[in-house]
């Protein structure tokens, strides 16, 4: 029975189909029909399937087609090649809109035959779009059939949006909640791990035992770590110090493995002042870029600057300015903190609540309960500068809590209530991540409820609380400067700019305060006010979302659930804190979801509230103005370094602390020093080091570079036009109705019964094929390569191969005066295998220009001549032109002379490949085993890296002849 084993590259005929042979990997072979139809991978397990070589049939030589036709199928198959030498494919995938400098982690992957990458980008410069384009184009090019994102749980839902919405790739989120939706759709004994294709869970999830090694048992093609800072080893004194290296364990663990063969890892924050904690980034390449111990390494970085792709935004805008004329894509920003003095019901509260904070710390005094005990101190302090509703509620759940302990028949003195860790505690205060299990509203609460000393200690805080809680309730919103302040200046100065303002608060009491106070104040009649908040489910936050973003005038009240990878840049372009973060990280992060690429309006606002009270006051000119003066000298936000004892020595130095030094129980509105009283929160050395470390604007990629290779992807592939004209040519030929609606997008009925896809709306109300219009209006679909109804578009008009329809375009002929002789333009499909490990194959759609009568090819250059060609209104028969067709099959030396073609360009492909090589030389030597052609045996090619052997060894796979057409003097 002829039964071959397949190799890649091959085209097989089994269970009566034609199949391209994509990958074999052990007793399994990945495959795509070639014959119409179903165009998903499937897989064929080897011993089980009669498997015979297989070939496209000729063109029909007694079938006449149309020139449109012919037209129209070879642009189908341009546009679902796999293109192995076209520089750039995503972009006709995906309804982004990148500018240049996006291009380059795309250009420096596409160099890359293992792509490991850190794409460390500043805020707002968009590393998911990046991200998202180079995981496509690996797609595209076969290079890749399955992802895994991971990424803090907050982002989940953001990379699930963004990856269907721009890149049209269905990802699906696992994590506990998830999984048991999941397992009721599976087969029964499937693993989702690797059911579904694209993944996306939570760094904590990951990292748990049973969960990773589930992962780990997976062969993944690409793996994208987002925010991969929060996967870093911890910086370590000394080499026996304990840190906590879960999260950097998975990650090693992940990076390493022969199972996972692309790495991309996005932060906008990877160096974190320590040497040891950023060289473990760079050590997750793999690459060479590390060696020594852990907490000692040497970065290589000649070898690392090779694989990381790190601007700041000064750099792009000076990359913008010295181009070729573009204008920056980034709007300018006008920041400003406004002081808000202090009412005397404020002081009076502020007061009563440092007094009842030097009674909890009098109680937690020489026991273990002191660390706790400073935080929850602190956190109460917080949130009385937030907003008095903030303290009542915190004030009135303690209380509660009190109570109810108060009451029970036996109390444990020593004990306290283990509601929460400690770390916890401390990250709540100082902005800092709290953890997947334990949002910040909720360790917030948690703080509130902890709990220690006697009975009589517990019934003397209940005393001072009543006094705190009798105090906070005359802050009435009469009487809270802040809310007057934001609802009588700001909050309307800001709307006289722009409709739509985003307001931050840290805490969810206070947004339910704002939102209150905002909807029944007469000067906002009119404005819709919208709330996020991390008790909402993800249904109802992307629900809050899409109001904000459709209405003409809104207010969107958000705590820090939405500080990190929400954009919102289309829908918003101001931004209020209504308090004072106290991380500037925290604060840079917020402010990029408006200060971002994308951003439409010219100017972005954004203002802070700080009340003009001592704690706010010196956390805004110790942290905030400090991290500001640093982003102007170094042009990067630096990383938070402090520490819990950092903050409470600045604390005691201001006199601001609940414990000073001399042990005296006071806050004191008194300014016990200097302005910084020699401590840093910013050490000049860590400075330094992160300047002299990073890799800012180290690229060996070029405007002009990223220019050429998108002339180079039209040119090769199609440009944007062309797609939508292959669209607006195919639905046309297979009579579906087209309309162009009053906005300028189209309207769409398909009424082709092959056009018409299970689960999807035969009917388009609103497309168009400029991303731009999507970006103003979320509601219109853009028609590009990756959507379903193109691809199906692509798929139904290959299908005139295989049918004899009315649809046929294999062959085809014209009359023209710029001939002599009857000359044949014949198109070639060849598949190439290239000799990486795994094997690969590249497609390529070679011209032909061949005489029909004469011996010899012309240059493949006189195709675009011929396509170019003026016609003549004269016509042949079809005796006379399917005889013309026989008399070109049945030469003899036809299928010599496309064999050379094939080789020809094979050597053409091989010389580009060859020329990537010697672009990664390093010190200016030659690269290795470049003069000819490496093999396993030459000591040249065993010095190249192992995801480079064989890149620029290529053999033909599989030729086929797609169509002809004739070209008749007249």
């Amino acid at each position: 029975m002829n039964q071959i084993t397949p190799s890649p590259g091959n085209v097989i005929r089994a269970r009566h189909r034609l199949w391209r042979v994509d990958d074999v990997r052990k007793n399994i072979a990945y495959v795509t029909s070639i014959d119409g139809g179903d165009t998903e991978q499937h897989q064929f397990y080897i011993p089980l399937e009669e498997i015979k070589r297989g070939q496209l049939e000729r063109p029909d030589p007694n079938r006449v087609g149309t020139p449109q036709f012919n037209d129209l199928l070879l642009r189908a198959y341009r546009l679902s090649m796999l293109h192995g030498t076209a520089p750039l494919l995503s972009l006709q995938r995906s309804s982004v809109i990148p500018t240049d400098y996006q291009l380059v982690p795309v250009v420096m992957a596409l160099d890359m035959p293992r792509v490991r990458l850190l794409i460390a980008d500043d805020v707002g410069l968009g590393k998911t779009i990046e991200a998202g384009l180079i995981v496509t184009e690996l797609l595209a090019r076969q290079r890749a059939r399955n992802l895994l994102v991971i990424c803090p749980a907050n982002l989940r839902e953001q990379w699930r949006e963004q990856l269907r919405r721009f890149f049209h790739l269905d990802a699906r989120i696992i994590s506990s909640r998830h999984r048991r939706q999941m397992e009721r759709e599976l087969p029964v004994g499937a693993n989702p791990w690797e059911f579904y294709p694209f993944l996306i869970t939570s760094v904590d999830y990951a990292k748990e035992s049973s969960i990773k090694h589930q992962i780990l048992a997976q062969r993944w093609d690409i793996v994208v770590i987002d925010e991969a800072h929060g996967v870093a080893k911890p910086h370590q004194n000394t080499p026996d110090e304990e840190v906590e290296m879960e999260r950097w364990k998975f990650a090693q663990e992940l990076a390493q493995s022969e199972k996972v063969n692309h790495l991309l890892l996005l932060t906008a924050t990877p160096h974190s002042g320590y040497t040891d904690s950023y060289a473990s980034l760079l050590r997750l390449l793999d690459v060479g870029a590390v060696s020594g111990p852990d907490h000692l390494p040497q970065i290589h970085r000649e070898v690392a600057r090779k694989h990381v792709c790190q601007r700041r935004r000064r750099d792009l805008e000076q990359w913008f300015s010295s181009g070729d004329g573009q204008a920056s894509p980034f709007p300018e920003r006008d920041q400003a903190e406004i002081i808000v003095p202090i009412g005397n019901a404020e002081r009076e509260a502020i007061k009563a609540i440092r007094e009842y904070g030097a009674a909890v710390m009098e109680t937690a005094l020489g026991t273990r309960h002191y660390y706790i005990a400073q935080w929850t101190v602190l956190h109460l302090h917080r949130r009385g500068l937030s907003s008095p509703e903030a303290l009542r509620r915190s004030l009135k759940r303690r209380e509660e809590s009190l109570q109810q302990r108060r009451n029970r028949l036996e109390i444990d003195a020593n004990e306290a209530d283990p509601t929460v860790p400690a770390e916890v505690a401390r990250a709540n205060v100082l902005d800092t991540d709290t953890g997947e299990r334990i949002d910040e509203e909720e360790a917030g609460r948690r703080v509130e409820r902890m709990l220690y000393g006697s009975p009589e200690a517990i019934d003397a805080e209940l005393e001072l609380i009543a006094k705190a809680l009798e105090a906070a309730r005359k802050v009435t919103p009469k009487h809270d400067s802040k809310l007057k302040k934001l609802l009588t200046e700001v909050l309307p100065e800001q709307l006289r700019i722009y409709p739509k303002v985003l307001i931050f608060t840290k805490y969810k009491d206070t947004l339910e305060y704002l939102e209150q106070q905002i909807r029944g104040h007469p000067a906002f009649k009119g404005i819709e006010v919208h709330t996020l908040h991390g008790d909402m489910n993800e249904r109802q936050r992307r629900e809050g979302f899409a109001k904000f973003e459709k209405a003409e005038k809104a207010v969107l009240i958000a705590t820090d659930c939405i500080s990190e990878g929400v954009n919102l840049q289309h829908a918003c372009a101001q931004i209020i804190h209504y308090e004072l973060p106290w991380n500037p990280n925290r604060l840079e992060q917020r402010n990029g979801r408006v200060d971002r690429f994308g951003q439409r309006e010219p100017v972005v606002y954004i203002r802070t509230l700080v009340m003009d009270e001592r704690l706010d006051m010196a956390m805004l000119r110790l942290l905030v103005q400090k991290a500001a003066a640093i982003r102007s000298e170094y042009g990067w936000c630096p990383p938070y370094f402090a520490d819990e004892r950092e903050i409470i020595r600045i604390l005691e130095a201001k006199g601001l602390a609940p414990i000073g030094p001399d042990g005296q129980l006071a806050f004191s509105f008194e300014d016990s020093g200097g302005e910084d009283d020699g401590l840093e929160l910013y050490p000049r050395d860590a400075l330094q080091r992160i300047h002299s470390e990073s890799f800012y604007g180290q690229t060996d990629i070029q405007l002009p570079d990223v220019q050429q290779r998108l002339r180079k992807t039209y040119d090769t592939v199609a440009s944007p036009e062309q797609v939508c004209e292959f669209v607006h040519s195919a639905l046309s030929r297979f009579g579906c109705i087209v309309s162009e609606n009053d906005d300028g997008t189209y309207r769409i009925v398909v009424n082709e019964p092959n056009l018409q896809m299970a689960d999807t709306d035969n009917t388009v109300e609103r497309a168009t094929f400029d991303p731009k219009v999507a970006l103003d209006d979320p509601e219109v679909i853009v028609l590009d390569l990756g959507h379903p109804l193109v691809r199906r578009l692509i798929d139904v008009v290959k299908l005139s191969v295989f049918r004899h329809e009315r649809h046929y375009g294999r062959t085809a002929y014209r009359v023209t005066p710029d001939v002599e002789e009857v000359t044949a333009l014949l198109y070639v499909l060849a598949r190439y295998q290239v000799k990486t490990k795994p094997v690969s194959i590249i497609e390529e759609l070679i011209p032909l220009v061949l005489p029909v009568y004469s011996d010899r090819p012309l240059p493949s250059a006189q195709a675009e001549a011929l396509l170019n060609a003026k016609l003549s209104p004269q016509t042949r028969t079809t005796d006379e032109v399917c005889k013309t067709l026989a008399d070109l099959l049945e030469r003899n030396d036809l299928e010599p002379i496309i064999a050379r073609a094939v080789d020809e360009r094979k050597a053409e492909i091989v010389a580009e490949r060859r020329e990537w090589l010697r672009a990664m030389g390093t010190d200016g030597e030659e690269p290795m085993g470049l003069d000819t052609a490496p093999t396993s045996e030459t000591p040249q090619a065993s010095q190249l890296p192992e995801w480079l052997k064989g890149v620029d060894q290529l053999e033909v796979a599989s030729t086929d002849l797609l169509t002809i057409t004739l070209f008749y003097p007249g």
